[in-house]
């Protein structure tokens, strides 16, 4: 099976998915593949901050003005996926004062709206704050739904004819002289191999953008910075929380539906296959973040998780705090000679639709077409919609008791019905397809209680018959432990043992056998 497309997009993050839907919106015919699902890589592992451009006013001014722009265009296109929480940076002792005036000065040269508030004022909003702060700005930050964001993008992509390829592996270029002019993939699931023609390739791949640039002999000078961040089983504040200092590891506390994320920390990434969150980390995190929120410390934790932040190096040695959050657009017709190949990489989460619409402005000039991008007020979907906890709620109590379906995950009340329909459309390959695409899995027991009941309505669809259930069983939980096993401790550590015996007890799933000698996943 060999196809054809006017435009390639290798990566299905946030910046793949929205160059899709602009192309999709212009009427560009384009296609799609990821070598996983959606959000596998940064855009599912980042703080799903709704960045104000705060954070960057005072270090780096032209990221903070694209972060204030494109949060008001997001509140606009994709309020559904977004929670308007406002945010505090907050002064402590150790910080004084002088900071604060730079960081009001610099964030009004940005066009970000501040509130000086008092102490008084600022534990009046958020009573967990320490109680020694010397006073707080008032900035509109905010919390993001990642995964549904870029969801939603792919498939009003989809909706509008683009075409999406997941868990389909890019294994090589085609070259035809000087040109790129296709690729060769592999499908994940079937393993077969087949081609792809494209007069025009994006390289959209985040931190793995050298991977496919080492395929025509390229790459370019980038910082693969690791950042790990911990999911509380509470909300600690109603607000973003951010320490009023330069940027450093430790320092903001986002919070997410019923829970806050903290983070992070910064170093270099040396496996991106295999990035994990160390308890000197977590022990970091803790300690640093507990003084602006001394709840911090007494916190239990549900899970620790990392994500790699593709930074464009100006040159090497550069302190990855220090690298600027803008991206960078490269037409390697110019830079290298390969005609057809284009990159698109640095940025920010908040900033993927202009990463989007600076790069389908680049392939539509040199297309000789004129169509303006639309992606700024063209709003999403599922815009009029809320899948907040609330109003997750308050459906729920709506619904006549007789008519109240299975729920499936009583922590994030996912019913039954809603994950069947995602099923049933046939566009889910995955196991963990299903996550990436709901609430399921995320709450307090982190599927602890819900998964198997997934897997029973898998086996009555006849869908979990390809690879066995116990082997997605064993997947999940092996995934599943790498994120609990930093923070595990006290009340985690007894509701890992009860987990244990769920599936060791009830289900007998005990250690694989890979051999004579015994040994596998635990």
């Amino acid at each position: 099976m060999d196809l054809e497309t006017e435009v390639l997009i290798i990566g299905g993050g946030a910046t793949g998915a929205g160059i899709a839907r602009d192309l999709a919106l212009r009427g560009i015919p384009c296609l799609l593949v990821e070598k996983g699902d959606f959000t596998s890589g940064a855009s599912g592992r980042n703080q799903g901050l709704l960045h104000s451009g705060g954070r960057y006013a005072v270090n780096d001014p032209e990221a903070a003005r694209e972060c204030i722009s494109e949060n008001r265009i997001l509140r606009r296109i994709a309020p559904h996926c977004i929670e308007a929480t406002g945010g505090l940076f907050v002064s402590l002792p150790e910080d004084g004062a002088a900071y604060r005036s730079s960081f009001i000065a610099a964030c009004e040269a940005a066009g970000i709206d501040t509130l000086s508030l008092t102490p008084h004022e600022a534990l009046s909003l958020e009573p967990r704050l320490n109680p020694l702060l010397l006073g707080a700005v008032q900035v509109p930050d905010g919390a993001i739904d990642p995964f549904l964001l870029v969801v939603e993008n792919a498939r009003d992509a989809e909706s509008r004819g683009a075409k999406v390829l997941l868990h389909t592996e890019v294994t090589g270029l085609i070259r035809d002289g000087g040109r790129i002019a296709g690729v060769r993939v592999r499908d994940g699931i079937t393993r077969g191999t087949y081609a792809i023609a494209a007069p025009w390739v994006i390289n959209a791949t985040g931190a793995w953008v050298n991977r496919i640039l080492g395929m025509a002999g390229q790459k370019i000078g980038i910082a693969l910075s690791k950042g790990s961040m911990l999911i509380t089983n509470t909300r600690l504040s109603e607000r973003v929380i951010n320490r009023c200092r330069p940027p450093a590891s430790g320092d903001i506390v986002v919070p997410n539906d019923t829970v806050s994320i903290l983070g992070t920390t910064s170093g270099r990434a040396e496996d991106l296959e295999h990035i994990e969150v160390t308890p000197e980390e977590v022990a970091f995190l803790v300690e640093e973040l507990s003084q602006m929120i001394p709840a911090v410390a007494g916190e239990r934790f549900t899970r620790a998780y990392a994500g790699v932040r593709p930074l464009v190096q100006a040159k090497a040695g550069d302190d990855d705090r220090a690298i600027s959050r803008g991206f960078t657009l490269i037409d390697h017709a110019k830079s290298d000679g390969l005609a057809g190949l284009v990159t698109i990489t640095g940025g920010k989460l908040i900033t993927y639709r202009l990463m989007a619409e600076k790069t389908v402005d680049f392939l539509c000039e040199r297309m000789g077409l004129h169509v303006p991008c639309v992606t700024h007020v063209q709003r999403l979907p599922g815009a009029g919609l809320s899948n907040a906890l609330k109003d997750r709620l308050l459906r729920l109590r709506r619904q006549h008791p007789a008519a109240r379906g299975e729920i499936l995950c009583d922590c994030e009340l996912v019913p039954k019905e809603a994950v069947d329909a995602l099923l049933r459309e046939g566009k889910v390959r995955d196991f963990q397809d299903v996550l990436h695409r709901t609430r399921l899995a995320k709450g307090t027991c982190q599927g602890g209680f819900c998964v198997y009941r997934l897997l029973g309505l898998l086996n009555e669809l006849k869908m979990g018959e390809r690879r066995g259930s116990n082997r997605i069983l064993r997947d999940f939980l092996e995934e599943r432990w790498k994120g609990i096993r930093p923070v595990l401790w006290g009340t985690s550590l007894k509701e890992e043992e009860l987990i244990e015996s769920i599936y060791k007890g009830l289900f007998n799933l005990g250690p694989e056998k890979t051999g004579p000698a015994g040994g596998g996943a635990p």
